[in-house]
């Protein structure tokens, strides 16, 4: 059987929802690029999001972030556990299996 929830309930529900939302996904502006073995073509992400995870598979070589977000390099595919931060502007020889962007 359906209860119905009242109209102020249903209004306040709503309002917690909307602030409890992140105010929308922020782009970077510019491109991360990597390499996944020497010799092999690079791989970009462009105008990346914001707090958003990237798997990368099994990057190794040259990394370049020309974003305007700093990154931060993860050894598992989803972002977890210790962080090597690439700030903007930098390249380095790296291994890593996914990125994250931060403002």
């Amino acid at each position: 059987m359906r209860h119905p929830i009242p109209g102020p309930l249903v209004c306040a529900l709503a309002t917690a929802l909307v602030l409890s939302t992140p105010c929308g996904a922020r782009a970077a502006t510019g491109t991360f690029t990597y390499f996944t073995r020497q010799g092999a073509e690079a791989h970009d992400i462009t105008d990346p999001v914001d707090g958003r995870c990237y798997a990368v598979g099994d990057a190794r070589g040259i990394a370049g972030n020309e974003t305007d977000r700093n990154a931060y390099l993860f050894d598992t595919p989803d972002c977890r556990g210790a962080a090597a931060y690439f700030p903007v502007g930098f390249y380095r020889l790296e291994s890593f299996r996914s990125v994250l962007f931060l403002h």
